[in-house]
């Protein structure tokens, strides 16, 4: 029942972590990267992910420390980095 559900967890999240890396790495798109991650093993390839994202959420911590002004610059470093 809920196995259709954290399947497309698991693809928003790899989606997210991909599109992290390509906009990070210089003269890379998200389809390189894509391919890049997909020949890596199973194991590997949880662990770019969540490495990924745990920095995400590392940061957001980091940023929170320093109330409001902290997370508007966190927010703002996440626009340019995404959009």
């Amino acid at each position: 029942m809920a196995d259709p559900f954290f399947k497309e967890l698991g693809r928003t999240c790899r989606r997210v972590a991909v599109g992290l890396i390509a906009r990070a790495w210089p003269g890379e798109t998200f389809t390189d990267v894509e391919a890049r991650i997909t020949a890596q093993s199973f194991g590997l390839q949880v662990v770019i992910v969540c490495s990924v994202l745990a920095l995400l959420f590392l940061g957001a911590l980091l940023a929170a420390q320093f109330g409001w002004i902290g997370m508007l610059v966190y927010f703002g470093a996440v626009i340019l980095l995404v959009g």
